[in-house]
């Protein structure tokens, strides 16, 4: 196991600095930190815009605010990078050639070879770099994770993992669908996650059959994704534009393992004679604020005494790495009723 350079503040009272105080800041992370006023207290709010960082800081009653994170990188022990995706690279590997460990946002960078260049960059620096795939943490989708380890019900022969929500993320950037900036689109962003998820459980990056989207030359709000892992063929759909059941499904030999994604306690289990029970899931993190306690709480932990990351940069690289191939070698999504008032335009 690696060793992780001490913080220099007191122990478990780090000063932590919050790079980007957007959507993601003010409800995942400011919560989580206005239970412990030690610790608020020392974070410094950094903002491009310093009037957004400011407002943030009096609110939550800590005394110091930025504009560039740059700036703060000699006074603090540990960033946590909450930016539009575009910037995680950039700010992330500032932080670690500093000498500084990271807590950074899903997904860890707009690529797969400047995620692995941050892994290599926390290598040579012996500096953390945690990444915050929480829903790895999710007690619904770490048990299929332990069943499918124990084979508890054979092979998984299929995974269908279907997402459909209608975009209302409260950005403050709306960087999402601003093209230039967005590093493509739904794949990217939500899919980070169950991605994640489908590399987690086959314990590798499955192989690619088949990558479709709407993106025409933009951002891609709707994906399918069509891919095989030895005897497991799989299927994910991802929207942004219409909801559908939040679901997964992995059939085993013998026997299916069912959920919804935001149903973090409860799985149906269909064992190989045909008999369904419904599990609940007894785990104290029943929300995705409970959670986020569990992962601040590991940060200041790794900042101050070198303790592992709950997830690790270099633990996510399959799915980043899927994801490009993804995007690499997709194709749009047949619109007929398109080419067809195309040609009787033309």
């Amino acid at each position: 196991m690696q060793s992780y350079q001490n913080a220099t503040s007191v122990k478990n009272n780090p000063r932590l600095a919050l790079v980007g105080c957007g959507a993601i800041a003010e409800n995942y992370y400011l919560p989580v930190f206005a239970n412990y006023p030690t610790l608020l207290t020392n974070v410094i709010f950094v903002d491009r815009d310093e009037n957004r960082a400011k407002e943030l800081a009096v609110k939550y009653k800590a005394a110091n605010y930025a504009a560039n994170y740059q700036e703060v990188l000699g006074r603090v022990d540990g960033v946590i990078v909450a930016v539009p995706t575009h910037l995680h690279y950039m700010i992330t590997r500032d932080c670690l050639a500093s000498g500084v460990p990271v807590l950074c946002e899903k997904p860890l960078a707009d690529t797969a070879e400047n995620a692995r260049n941050l892994v290599q960059l926390a290598f040579e620096k012996k500096v953390a770099l945690a990444v915050n795939y929480l829903q790895r943490l999710v007690p619904a989708f770490a048990k299929v994770k332990e069943m499918l380890e124990q084979k508890s019900l054979g092979e998984p022969l299929s995974i269908r993992y279907y997402v459909g929500e209608e975009f209302n993320w409260p950005t403050a950037s709306g960087f999402y669908f601003n093209a230039p900036l967005s590093a493509r689109g739904i794949l990217r962003d939500r899919g980070a996650h169950a991605m994640d998820h489908i590399c987690w459980w086959l314990a590798g990056k499955p192989r690619l059959i088949s990558s479709l989207n709407d993106a025409w030359g933009g951002s891609d709000a709707v994906s399918q994704v069509i891919f095989e892992s030895g005897k497991c063929r799989g299927e994910l759909k991802l929207s942004w534009l219409v909801s559908f059941p939040c679901t997964f499904k992995v059939t085993c030999e013998n026997g299916t393992i069912e959920g919804k994604v935001y149903d973090y306690q409860n799985l149906n289990i269909r064992s190989g004679n045909g008999k369904k029970k419904k599990v609940r899931l007894h785990a104290k993190e029943k929300t995705k604020i409970d959670i986020a306690h569990r992962i601040v709480a590991n940060f200041v932990e790794v900042v101050c005494s070198g303790a592992k990351p709950l997830i690790s940069g270099n633990e996510v690289l399959d799915s980043l790495d899927f994801i490009d191939e993804c995007y690499a070698n997709a194709r749009r999504f047949d619109t007929p009723w398109y080419e067809t008032l195309e040609v009787q335009h033309k």
